[in-house]
């Protein structure tokens, strides 16, 4: 069998082809060529047409009979939900999770802890910018008529430009802030708390649905209509399924454009302090946690601090491993998520002084962005205990310097994922369970992982500036009485 799995990733195109006869395994990327300096919010159907331009390529000459979909959480488009040739006409375009457009209406809802406290407990969301639930509550207050809207994200835009059917999964569905986490059914009673009961959202499917592929879709593909088409599917649930992490607690840690941390549970799991999340992979419960600043961070300082031309292999040697005077660096250019959520929270550096070099400012947010996500980790651990085993992955992987510095400072070992984009062999994974096929199969077996494990005469050094970075982080707090250094 023959699938292809194809991924609209933060920035990126991706496609998969997996033959399982000869176990042979093509991947291909592009970056998303997107019009202007934000982003964050970008035209629907120029990704779509971006990703069956990069799909045709990948299946040009091969009769592929199953097409299977990933994309991000946190996405909100509001299309027409009319049929015929205004079918899904947009309303708005895309915001995905970095478009912080809802901050202040977000920040203004925080200030009622009860609401709050409820809207977590339903949900398994906090009440932040990211949420799509709060960028329809945008909308709708900047004057955006939002009724028979139809409530969509790119990647359930691709499956109904793909199929004609307005679904998605569950799985994709638990980031939106209007999922019941405990039922898995969209929650009548927060969308009436939000004001939100008169959008259209789409069907959910269980993981395993499929939908013929139209004719107008094979065309763009070069592919033979009415192939089955997968429901769609997060990255980062599919990253679970792609490192076969699905195990009670299994930690899958990606630390890519934004930086994240599942735990596979047997149950919705909630932190007292409302520090972590509670979605759903495609095949079980998660309880995570995630940081809004990880490789975005890193590849800012590197094109503010260094020359044009300057590659990340010429900054290693300039690392310096152990203890070293370093900056404070405050991870959150693109606002905070866990554990604190503040989405207005602001990045930077502290208590630079005029010695430290471009080096060790670019040192620094190599730290930072560690501590922010090591932050993250404790409330993890203090809610679900200590995982079993932590499987590493993405764009960290490429310093030996950051993954070292990564295991140091979680004092952990790390299993290191040579998968190429995980996520996407998620989608392949998932594909072949839809089709009844084994998804063990030898291409994305990885029996001997390198494994990373903690430099101990380090631990002291690590715990210091960690408590340093706490005190940076609570002395910066946009909603606390302290004031911004």
């Amino acid at each position: 069998m023959i699938i292809l799995a194809l991924e609209a990733s933060t920035t990126s195109a991706k496609s998969m082809l997996f033959d399982t006869a000869t176990q042979e395994v093509e991947v291909a990327t592009r970056r998303f060529d997107i019009p202007g300096e934000d982003s964050s919010v970008r035209e629907a159907e120029s990704i779509f047409t971006q990703l069956m331009s990069l799909g045709r390529e990948a299946a040009a000459g091969r009769q592929v009979e199953m097409l299977t979909l990933s994309g991000t959480w946190h996405g909100m488009t509001l299309r027409s939900s009319q049929q015929g040739e205004s079918s899904l006409g947009e309303i708005s375009p895309v915001q995905e999770w970095p478009y912080t457009g809802a901050q202040d209406l977000c920040s203004a809802l925080r200030e009622d802890a009860d609401f709050t406290a409820w809207f977590y407990r339903r949900t398994g969301c906090m009440v932040n910018a990211i949420y799509p639930a709060f960028k329809l509550m945008l909308l709708k207050e900047r004057g955006i008529s939002i009724s028979g809207g139809l409530v969509l994200d790119q990647n359930s835009y691709n499956f109904a430009r793909l199929t004609g059917q307005r679904w998605t999964s569950i799985s994709q569905a638990s980031g939106t802030g209007l999922l019941n986490a405990e039922t898995c059914d969209w929650d009548s009673e927060v969308l009436a708390r939000l004001q939100l009961e008169d959008v259209v959202l789409p069907e959910l499917k269980s993981e395993d649905t499929t939908a013929p592929l139209t004719a107008e879709a094979a065309a763009l593909l070069g592919l033979t209509p009415g192939i089955p088409v997968l429901v769609p599917g997060p990255d980062g649930g599919m990253n679970q399924v792609g490192n076969a992490a699905t195990d009670e607690g299994d930690m899958t840690f990606s630390m890519g454009t934004s930086g994240a941390l599942r735990f596979a549970v047997s149950a919705p799991s909630f932190s007292p302090r409302m520090s972590t999340w509670s979605y759903r992979s495609p095949v079980g419960w998660l309880s995570g946690a995630a940081a809004s600043g990880c490789t975005n961070c890193v590849d800012w300082a590197k094109d503010r601090l260094f020359e044009p031309g300057t590659t990340y292999a010429d900054l290693e040697p300039q690392l310096t491993a152990g203890p070293v005077d370093l900056p404070l660096f405050m991870p959150f250019l693109f606002g905070e998520r866990c554990p604190g959520w503040q989405d207005q929270r602001r990045g930077g550096f502290l208590e630079l002084h005029p010695a430290h070099t471009r080096a060790q400012m670019y040192q620094s947010v190599l730290h930072g962005v560690t501590f922010s996500l090591y932050h993250c980790y404790r409330e993890l651990t203090a809610l679900n205990g200590t995982p079993r085993r932590i499987i590493l992955s993405g764009g960290v992987l490429s310093s030996p310097f950051w993954t070292q510095l990564t295991a140091d400072v979680f004092g952990a070992e790390m299993e290191l994922s040579a998968l190429q984009h995980s996520s996407v062999v998620g989608a392949v994974r998932m594909g072949l369970r839809a089709a009844g096929i084994a998804d063990d199969q030898p291409a994305f077996r990885e029996e001997n992982r390198r494994i990373v494990s903690p430099r101990p005469e380090l631990a002291d050094y690590y715990a210091a500036e960690f408590d340093r970075y706490l005190e940076g982080y609570t002395r910066t707090n946009p909603e606390s009485s302290t004031l911004m250094e």
